[in-house]
């Protein structure tokens, strides 16, 4: 048997048709040899067996970032992926295919599409040139898999974020320079009807994404200022072979 490839993190709480929904999405991944699932629940405790493949585990602190960071804990595989309760491993994504593109890959990320509830398509990914800098948060964690020693080493999930802890992170692993593989492949649907999408969490988003961008501002302009002087060194270059 090879190392442990795959670690799939669930967070959930008081959600047991949203975590069955999750848990059956996984169950063949979970076959794939070197894949195991994580659950990580607050709440009453899920009507679900542990087994040698899945793991269920109460949450020792509160909040959906320190959630994670227990999950990322307890995970044994070079990969994670969190995908929550409600959420789904989308059934068109092919699990022998991934996994041997994860073993192959140099990328400390690999990310897919997502598509929502009730939309007929997946959401497209931005053009290359409003990918970086990050200025919208395009990367879905649910279609995102991370080099588990990159995201241990970025410090993981900041429990100061309510909803944008994913956003944060992204900001420090690509400060890291972190290689990314951005994949035009849906990897995940995304639930409308968890409280991430209610009004509330919706208006907390837009707060804390606002509050990442100033956090991360200065970087920014240094991505964009350093884009310039090599954009102007380029020139230089071409318009000097001319003279």
């Amino acid at each position: 048997m090879l190392g442990m490839l795959l670690s799939i993190i669930t967070i959930t709480k008081d959600d047991p048709a949203g975590l069955a929904r999750t848990l059956d999405s996984a169950s063949a991944w979970r076959s794939c040899d070197g894949v195991e699932q994580i659950v990580i629940y607050a709440g009453a405790e899920p009507t679900i067996e542990a087994d040698g493949v899945v793991s269920i585990h109460r949450q020792a602190s509160t909040g959906i970032s320190t959630a994670f960071n227990e999950g990322l804990e307890r995970a044994r595989g070079d990969w994670v992926w969190f995908v929550n309760g409600g959420d789904a491993i989308h059934e068109t994504a092919d699990p022998v295919w991934l996994t041997a593109h994860l073993r192959g890959t140099k990328a400390g990320l690999v990310v897919g599409l997502i598509q929502f509830d009730g939309e007929s398509g997946p959401r497209p990914m931005p053009g290359l040139r409003d990918q970086w800098p990050l200025i919208a948060c395009w990367l879905p964690h649910q279609a995102t898999l991370i080099r588990r020693d990159l995201i241990r080493a970025a410090g993981g999930f900041e429990p100061r974020w309510r909803v944008a802890m994913d956003y944060d992170l992204w900001h420090r692993m690509i400060k890291a320079c972190t290689p990314v593989d951005v994949l035009s492949i849906v990897l995940a649907r995304f639930a409308v009807d968890g409280i991430s999408e209610a009004a509330p969490t919706v208006a907390l988003k837009w707060r804390e994404d606002a509050a990442v961008v100033r956090r991360y501002s200065l970087p920014m302009l240094g991505y964009v200022l350093r884009l310039n002087l090599k954009l102007g060194w380029r020139l230089a270059r071409a318009f000097s072979r001319w003279l």
